[in-house]
């Protein structure tokens, strides 16, 4: 018998997150099952601290739960690139495995992409959106970030470029051909979506600070992959 493919893949980057993992994915499953969204869970790990023992387990307890183990870790985009790989939905959504974006939002991206937006990038810049214990220097350099590809991109309206936390058609996103290894995937997904000419929508969320472990984002590595990315996409479209 053919093999049913749900409507959404849920895809999770993991990097030694054991102190949070049977929580996350706990919960994500108990909000699916409560909001009846047919989906399958893609994490992507490249864990060195036994976080893969965790998913094992997990995997035997959700059938829709579905983890590749890598040896070696090779960034947060080249995981969310796998996860596209692999991913089996019609939809698809990036989301983190540190659990700071309410999972209560995906049905409204899956709303967006079921009335026929290809890409659906969540803000946390926007009006309507809110900002809950994030360190302030991250902020201001979010936004620092967000206006300089405003500035470089005078046409592109959105407000919030580099969060990892959207929804998309899984055959658009295969289409961009994405090359990003960190987290500046972000923003290399919403540039090449736009100069692509699909239809995106931006919706404002409520962002919190991670509730366990520490953050694996460094701006002193990830503002000059920021930059990179900029460069590359601005050179290759202008």
């Amino acid at each position: 018998m053919k093999k049913i493919s749900p409507e959404l893949s849920i895809i999770i980057p993991t990097f030694n997150e054991k102190e949070l993992i049977d929580y996350s994915i706990n919960r994500i499953f108990s909000n699916l099952d409560n909001l009846k969204i047919d989906a399958e869970v893609v994490v992507v790990d490249d864990s060195r601290d036994g976080t893969e023992k965790i998913l094992k387990k997990l995997s035997k307890k959700y059938n829709r739960l579905k983890f590749i183990h890598r040896e070696n870790s090779k960034g947060v985009g080249s995981a969310i690139r796998k996860g596209i790989k692999e991913a089996s939905g019609k939809y698809g959504v990036v989301f983190m495995s540190d659990a700071p974006d309410d999972i209560k939002y995906i049905p409204s991206i899956l709303k967006k992409l079921h009335s026929g937006y290809d890409f659906v990038h969540t803000s946390r810049f926007m009006k309507g959106s809110k900002i809950i214990g994030y360190p302030f220097i991250k902020t201001l350099a979010n936004r620092v970030a967000n206006y300089t590809v405003r500035l470089a991109f005078l046409r592109f309206d959105l407000k919030d470029f580099t969060s990892l936390f959207k929804g998309f058609r899984i055959d658009k996103v295969k289409e961009l051909d994405l090359k990003a290894d960190e987290f500046d995937i972000g923003l290399e997904i919403a540039l090449k979506a736009i100069r692509k000419g699909y239809r995106i929508v931006e919706v404002p969320v409520n962002w919190k600070e991670r509730e366990a472990g520490k953050s694996k984002l460094r701006l002193s590595k990830q503002g000059p992959q920021y930059l990179k990315t900029i460069s590359k996409i601005f050179f290759l479209y202008w």
